[in-house]
């Protein structure tokens, strides 16, 4: 859930509160009136709150846009002090009662009120922004705590300020409790729990630690909230209990759901890790596969001939291995470059096929955007192995390839002859790492975004791929 939707759940469920205390303590004693216009009050205050944390400050300020977010600043400060003060006017409160509203406008309490609700305001946001700092500095312990006392301390100053004007014991209460709920979370999170879990303690063990050291924690809470509100020492004992009771399990809840996060963390830090170099390892086996087959088809042209056929292959050879170099071990690249890619490697195979007659290759290579991005050398073994199986100098051969992209999706084909290798060819029962090479990888990086269908006969071989980029 995004920390803007907290912010709001987190203030109207402190707004519906506020107005239900109001209305349970104030209804038997105040008239409606009066009762009315405290409401009024609260809802005035809560507003302001509300459109600034959540349209200004992220709209304007964080953005940037400094002087259009001043601007709107003051105007809602206006609206506040003018609302506060209709609020006060509507009450009559109290000496001033049948004085008009422009009184109630400029007597300082509106004025007053406005100014520190806009102080505490600002205080939160400040807050906010210095967590934000030293997240991005540190993500230690001590930082994590800094940011967490910081978050308690903001979301506490904007709750105080409405509790003020509700009850000065139920404020003194708030301002005891938060500080010590958030102590005891720390230490039961960063210390108790994890020190009981290192010596296998069971829960009594545990409990005979945890209750002393919570209890000698909120000594002097407890001591300033008595010295404020001048209660007898039992409500000591009652709100001890009742924060002890609720921070202790919630603590060890969501320690235990760190702990698991962060061994799903590890365990898939692992896998990708051991994902990356099985993926590495096997772009390496095909890249020297590559090299030689092309070695070698431009050493037999070299026997033929020594003029353009030759400068062409090699230059067609640099392309393919400045290819190999520099985007091979790239995680993606242009649909048009592995394009490239494939028509130089056809165009030096026909090198050494030109010359026979009863070899018929065929390709309807189209080109492609260039916002299309693959993932390299996934096309290439198949084509590869097309040349190595389909291709026979002293027998009829023929190898078609098909590629094209229509709606995010490439489509290609690879259809050959077969010539089966002699018994005696130590080649026979080696059929290459290319294949399983691309289909492991199609399975890593395009999990059901592919569809790869090979087929084979005694005579022909077909292979269908079509992937979703």
């Amino acid at each position: 859930m995004k920390f803007r939707r907290i912010e709001f759940i987190l203030a109207t469920a402190i707004f519906i509160f506020i107005l239900i205390v109001l209305y349970s303590t104030g209804a038997p004693h105040e008239s409606k009136r009066a009762l009315a216009s405290w409401m009024a009050y609260s809802t005035v205050i809560y507003g302001t709150v509300l459109v600034f944390i959540q349209w200004i400050s992220p709209a304007f300020f964080i953005k940037r846009k400094v002087d259009t977010g001043i601007a709107l600043t003051l105007l809602l400060f206006f609206a506040a002090w003018m609302g506060l003060a209709a609020c006060l006017w509507i009450q009559g409160y109290h000496s001033y009662r049948g004085n008009d509203f422009q009184h109630y406008l400029t007597h300082g309490q509106a004025l007053g009120v406005t100014a520190l609700v806009f102080l505490l305001i600002f205080a939160y946001e400040g807050i906010k922004r210095l967590v934000r700092y030293v997240q991005a500095k540190n993500n230690g312990l001590a930082s994590r705590i800094f940011q967490e006392s910081l978050i308690v301390l903001g979301v506490g100053l904007l709750i105080l300020l409405p509790l003020l004007s509700v009850d000065r014991d139920l404020s003194a209460l708030w301002l005891v409790s938060i500080p010590y709920a958030y102590l005891l979370f720390a230490l039961n999170t960063y210390w108790l729990t994890p020190f009981s879990e290192k010596r296998h303690d069971d829960l009594g063990k545990y409990l005979l630690m945890a209750i002393p050291v919570s209890f000698v924690a909120f000594i002097p809470f407890g001591a300033l909230f008595l010295g404020v509100t001048k209660s007898d020492g039992l409500v000591f004992f009652i709100i001890w209990f009742a924060i002890t009771l609720v921070i202790l399990p919630l603590s060890h809840y969501i320690y235990q759901r760190q702990k698991e996060r962060i061994a799903q963390l590890v365990n898939l830090k692992m896998e990708l890790g051991q994902a990356s170099a099985n993926l590495s390892f096997l772009r390496s086996q095909i890249n020297p596969h590559f090299l030689f087959n092309i070695l070698n088809t431009l050493y037999g042209t070299a026997l033929q001939e020594h003029a353009e056929r030759t400068a062409s292959g090699i230059q067609k050879l640099g392309d393919m291995m400045r290819f190999m170099l520099h985007e091979n071990n790239q995680d993606r690249i242009l649909l048009a470059r592995e394009i490239e890619y494939l028509r130089n490697y056809i165009d030096l195979q026909l090198l050494r096929t030109a010359t026979s007659k009863g070899i018929i290759v065929e390709c309807d290579i189209a080109d492609a955007l260039e916002s299309t991005y693959i993932a390299p050398m996934l096309l290439i073994p198949f084509v590869e192995n097309a040349f190595k199986h389909g291709i026979s100098l002293r027998e009829k051969s023929w190898i078609n390839v098909s590629l094209y992209e229509s709606e995010g999706k490439v489509y290609f084909d690879v259809h050959n002859s077969i010539h089966r290798k002699p018994e005696a060819d130590p080649e026979r029962g080696h059929p290459g790492v290319g294949l399983e090479n691309v289909k492991q990888r199609l399975a890593m990086l395009y999990p059901g975004k592919y569809d790869l269908v090979i087929r084979e006969t005694t005579q022909e071989y077909f292979v269908h791929l079509t992937i979703v980029c």
